[in-house]
């Protein structure tokens, strides 16, 4: 859209993807929750870059994969997108996204603002004070803003009363007067503008996927005078201005062979490794000793599926998916048997188990738990309730009471309550959605080849109702200040694993602990010797 041959202005080509390019075939990478895990921040610019080079290559000039949302409650269905309950960590973690891709491409930065409520998206009023907006749910946005990104999508909800798409206290006087943005603001699709005249004067520049709003009914109320033509204008000059600032953002080689290539899945597998948090190893069961183990059975439902997470706004098509059993059979290939069974009766699970040495069990959410909402196929939307999904506790019961060390995997893109379950087992990994490469991740860490040092970017609680409220179908919501780890510190409550949690299999032992001195002052240093 918008181009125009006889000045030579180039169109806006979109694509999506957070966790990799939404075009043809692309290289998948673990979600952004999963990469968030590694916090390692110019690991994620090797990411974006990849993204945004692949983009280039089939065609696109416009990416929109740099989600920033707070998920507010860990049940928000999209929370696989964003980085985690941490604005300053989101922000980190989206601006290396950002310079990344903006080798190549325009980048989008999305949703702005308070939208982690997926069900209730296109029609809920956030009520929120201005300390918990400034503080929680803009300073990531902000953040991207420094960095130069090229767009700001605004979101479906209500902020305050008034639709996102309309908003000119967070478009107008924050985004662009205070905070000197000089890129375009865009709505999300469809129905992220309801009234074109109030959408514009309000600073959305660009509506999407198509003119409605702004369509032709639209231009005869500009020559109406309800819509300033310097408004129009403005928006006019923020869009080419962007797209000339872009139109020779990395000229080189962008041959579609960089698409899904070698290189690209090296980088998947070195993101998926980083990304995996290992949150419980008693006994040292991880990891695996190979030369001991004759018979390993790697049980449950996830255990043999290419499980990548959404398929909403975040579909990719990756050229291949390496599932945990793939995985682990390829590293163990000639000196461990390996025995699967899908864990659909947790009876014949538990026998398998007790004739093996040692069980890992696969399981965990998929894109019918959590992801964008689509109701048509039924698909995707929020969770209120953060246990496994039905029969899966059950099965890692009935393969861990069968007495030999037992190993969980869990896949899924936000939080899972263990409890009480995870007194029964020996060891546990949080793998995500652990893109195209997974398998061959998750067997490294297993088998030692990699060791854990992935770090939970948000709160796993205890129990459900340690979360803040959460209607999936609220009209209105009040945001409130705290949520994940600053909730969990307000109430004194007690997690079972705190954010920033994560196990390695190195072991660190200090002693003979020297002060150089007893007292510091403000501005003074201490040496520990």
């Amino acid at each position: 859209s918008g181009a125009n041959e006889r000045l030579g202005i180039p169109p806006i080509r979109f694509t999506d993807g957070p966790r990799g390019v939404c075009l043809g075939r692309a290289t998948c990478f673990p979600v952004a929750m999963g990469r968030a895990a590694t916090w390692d921040i110019e690991l994620e610019e090797q990411v974006g870059s990849a993204m945004g080079r692949e983009a280039r290559a089939q065609g696109a000039n416009f990416f929109g994969g740099v989600c920033v949302n707070v998920p507010r409650h860990p049940g928000w269905g999209r929370s696989q997108e964003t980085f985690g309950e941490d604005p300053f960590l989101l922000g980190e973690m989206g601006a290396a996204t950002v310079r990344g891709a903006q080798r190549h491409v325009m980048a989008c930065a999305k949703h702005f603002a308070c939208n982690s409520m997926e069900e209730a998206r296109f029609h809920v009023d956030v009520a929120v004070d201005e300390r918990t907006l400034r503080e929680i749910y803009l300073p990531h946005f902000r953040r991207c803003v420094d960095e130069g990104v090229a767009c700001i999508m605004s979101a479906y909800n209500r902020v305050n009363g008034e639709y996102c798409g309309h908003n000119g206290r967070l478009l107008r006087e924050i985004l662009k007067k205070e905070w000197g943005f000089t890129g375009f603001v865009m709505s999300d699709f469809v129905f992220g503008v309801r009234n074109g005249v109030r959408a514009a004067l309000g600073g959305l520049d660009v509506e999407m996927p198509y003119r409605w709003r702004y369509g032709y009914g639209f231009k005869r109320k500009v020559k109406r005078g309800m819509v300033p033509v310097e408004t129009i204008d403005e928006a006019a000059r923020r869009v080419i201005r962007t797209k000339a600032a872009f139109a020779r953002a990395g000229e080189g080689d962008y041959d579609p062979a960089h698409v899904g290539s070698e290189r690209h899945a090296e980088l998947a597998l070195a993101v998926a490794r980083e990304s995996i948090v290992m949150l419980k190893n008693r006994g040292k069961t991880l990891p695996l000793d190979r030369s001991a183990l004759s018979r390993l059975a790697v049980i449950g439902p996830l255990a043999d599926r290419e499980n990548i997470g959404d398929m909403g706004s975040s579909r990719v098509k990756p050229p291949y998916v390496v599932t945990p059993l793939a995985g682990i059979k390829k590293l163990a290939a000639g000196e461990i048997e390996i025995v699967h069974d899908s864990g659909s009766d947790p009876g014949r699970a538990g026998a398998l188990a007790r004739e093996a040495d040692a069980s890992v069990v696969v399981v965990g959410l998929t894109r019918k738990d959590e992801g964008e909402y689509m109701p048509v196929i039924h698909t995707g939307g929020d969770r209120l309730d953060l246990r496994l999904p039905r029969g899966q506790a059950e099965l890692v019961s009935a393969v861990a009471s069968e007495g030999g060390p037992c190993v969980v995997v869990l896949e899924g893109g936000s939080a899972i309550v263990t409890e009480p379950w995870i007194n029964e087992v020996d060891s546990l990994l949080m793998a995500w959605y652990p893109g195209m490469e997974g398998g061959n991740a998750i067997a490294g860490v297993l088998f030692g080849e990699v060791n854990p040092s992935g770090k939970l970017p948000l709160t796993f609680p205890a129990s459900n109702d340690q979360n803040p409220s959460f209607d999936r179908k609220a009209r209105r919501q009040e945001y409130g200040y705290y949520h994940g780890y600053r909730l969990f510190n307000e109430r004194g409550m007690k997690p079972s694993f705190a954010f920033g949690f994560g196990l390695t299999y190195t072991v660190f032992e200090y002693s003979a602990l020297h002060l150089d001195q007893v007292v510091v002052m403000p501005g003074g240093g201490l040496t520990v010797d």
